[in-house]
């Protein structure tokens, strides 16, 4: 939700300006998303296609009729709810606030206020402009076409309040009191050299492989430096665990069909699994660590077979805790995270391990009573009473006289490492480049993170 790097600039105008003028809570909201409102016809009269590396303008989704129709009113478009641009009163604030404020580009409260790092003056010369959009009645796209080279959200980079921000993301922490600050810059430098030496296309997918892979982030002169580099392998490589139990529930919900009993659930699972021992299937699994020690990447080679969803990620949480004795160091002690959490690699071992000798597919119908439980006991706990007096659980899976039912799906998709927000973030204030179908690092990038 914060892939765009002149929203930090918009929000730190409206501070400014709100600050200056004496505004209101209720005159700096209306402010802020009529200017946000301006900021989508903008970027759509700029890009009516879009961009293949950049998403859409917030609120450009919403407005898509309205824009394509070539006249947005202002006032009608900004209103809170489901025919405005967003149904937040505060616009798209709400997630860039966090970030905003560990930045210093806001002071925490309640609306926008300036904060000790916002240069006013930077986003001014920047986006002032679009104060004067907001205002208006009546957008229309024709007429915006010629504002789209300075106030798109692609532009940043190349006016003042991108230049701002840029340093600001790469800030140099000197006096060694900041570590947050420290933590980004190292990220910033590390992604940098990734770019620079491998084919970036997706940050993700493509530097995420390489923090977590191979010797790399040991061997090369850069990244063997950096500090986070053995923190971002461990986190990397926990993820594929973190999604091998987000596929492995989404089917088991998936498989609920009507009412039907935990057994004849975990039976649904066994039936999908081979019949053979657990230590048979750990002996089945693919190499994990290189002979000089880096990781190999096993969880990719696992989601490439051709085999049945629920077998694979069993297999991908398998190499998990197979891995928990491999690490070392400070990449292990971040792929553990806290420690003794139900569900972790330690966890997965101890479970495995336990059961060497009983068959796959009983230790299966144990783990799916096992989630199952699991899932109500947080439903439970994250329970709140509506005002009719109706409790509402936060579940999509529910349990009633031993039966279990299904309201939606769940979803299975990884939990997002946001070094895709970072790599826009980055490229709409400068410091990297998309071209012919893939990443580099500007001079100015080059610049601010030597």
């Amino acid at each position: 939700m914060t892939p765009h790097a002149r929203y930090y600039a918009l929000h730190g105008l409206i501070a400014a300006h709100a600050d200056a003028a004496g505004m209101s809570s209720a005159t700096a909201q209306e402010l802020l998303r009529r200017a946000e409102v301006a900021l989508a016809a903008v970027s759509f009269a700029h890009h009516p296609q879009g961009l293949e590396w950049l998403p859409r303008a917030h609120g450009m989704d919403a407005l898509a009729q309205r824009l394509r129709s070539g006249t947005v009113t202002v006032a009608d478009s900004a209103v809170p709810g489901k025919d405005g641009y967003v149904r937040n009163s505060w616009g798209f604030w709400g997630p860039y606030a966090g970030s905003e404020t560990a930045l210093g580009i806001l002071s925490p409260g309640r609306m926008p206020l300036p904060g000790p790092r916002l240069d006013a003056t930077a986003v001014r010369d920047g986006l002032g402009e679009l104060l004067e959009l907001a205002a208006a009645k009546e957008l229309r796209t024709d007429d915006l076409v010629p504002f789209g080279a300075k106030l798109c959200v692609c532009a940043g980079g190349e006016h003042p309040d991108g230049t701002w921000l840029a340093r600001l993301m790469c800030a140099s922490d000197k006096a060694g009191t900041a570590p947050r600050s420290r933590a980004r810059r190292e990220t910033i430098r590390l992604l940098a050299r990734i770019i620079a030496t491998h084919p970036i296309l997706r940050f993700t997918r493509d530097a995420g492989h390489v923090l977590a892979f191979g010797q790399f982030l040991t061997t090369d002169p850069v990244t063997r430096d950096v500090g986070v580099a053995p923190v971002w392998r461990g986190v990397v490589l926990r993820n594929y665990s973190v999604g091998a139990w987000r596929r492995l529930w989404s089917w088991l919900v998936e498989q609920v069909d009507g009412m039907i009993t935990t057994d004849e659930l975990a039976d649904r699972l066994a039936e999908a699994l081979p019949d053979e021992t657990v230590a048979e299937f750990v002996s089945s699994l693919p190499a994990t660590q290189s002979t000089t020690g880096a990781p190999l990447p096993a969880e990719l080679d696992l989601r490439r077979a051709e085999e049945p969803l629920p077998l694979i990620e069993l297999r991908v949480l398998a190499v998990g805790a197979r891995r928990a004795g491999e690490l070392s160091g400070r990449v292990r002690d971040a792929f553990l995270g806290r420690r003794g959490v139900e569900l972790g690699p330690e966890w997965v071992g101890r479970r495995l391990d336990e059961a060497r000798s009983a068959g796959l597919r009983d230790t299966a119908r144990r783990l799916v009573h096992d989630l199952v439980a699991r899932s109500q006991r947080i439903a439970l706990a994250k329970a709140r009473r509506r005002p009719d007096g109706s409790l509402w659980l936060p579940t999509r899976l529910h349990e009633r006289g031993g039966f279990l039912y299904r309201t939606s799906q769940e979803g299975r998709g990884d939990v997002g490492l946001r070094l895709d927000q970072l790599g826009t973030v980055l490229a709409t204030c400068g410091v990297l480049h998309f071209h012919e179908q893939h990443w580099s690092v500007t001079r100015q990038g080059e610049e601010l993170i030597a």
